[in-house]
């Protein structure tokens, strides 16, 4: 009996987590937030941006971290992952001569994201970039010719994190 109720309560746990889960589509909102950057940096006459495993990687750990540790910090307590520049190179990246990085974290409500709710929360987490003078600075640098997007979700206190790291090899 007590394997039926343990069973019955990890199922249980396991659907609210793989409900929650889709509740944004976090590939689209990397889409959308991908191309809010690349606008902005074609509308200041840079190159537009390319994708890259290493940076995704590294970005995904960092924003899982953050949001772990719920705070935002460019270092991690790992000696082989405490800067930018480690992690992408931990994960492979070591053609990565320059790395920089972009931390964010915002509020978001317990509901499924339309088509539209990605639209305004993209807009909303480019838009705290974009009004801080030195994350806007790495989305038009010069230097920086490839980038990736990590996000975490933490459900309980309605937070995403993002992390947006940038590299020139």
């Amino acid at each position: 009996m007590k394997i039926q109720i343990t069973l019955f309560l990890l199922l249980i746990s396991t659907l609210s987590f793989s409900q929650n889960q889709n509740k944004i589509d976090l590939e689209k909102l990397k889409t959308k937030l991908y191309q809010l950057i690349n606008e902005e940096r074609s509308n200041n006459d840079r190159k537009l941006l390319g994708l890259d495993i290493y940076l995704k990687k590294a970005a995904d750990d960092h924003a899982k971290y953050i949001a772990k540790a719920q705070t935002l910090s460019h270092e991690q307590t790992d000696a082989k992952k405490q800067s930018p520049k480690e992690r992408v190179y931990f994960y492979g990246g070591n053609s990565f001569v320059l790395v920089g990085e972009n931390l964010l974290f915002t509020g978001i409500k317990d509901q499924i994201y339309t088509e539209a709710d990605l639209d305004t929360l993209a807009l909303k987490m480019f838009n705290l970039w974009k009004k801080s003078p030195n994350h806007l600075k790495n989305i038009l640098d010069h230097q920086y010719f490839y980038t990736e997007i990590g996000f975490s979700i933490d459900w309980e206190n309605k937070k995403i994190y993002a992390v947006q790291l940038f590299g020139a090899k």
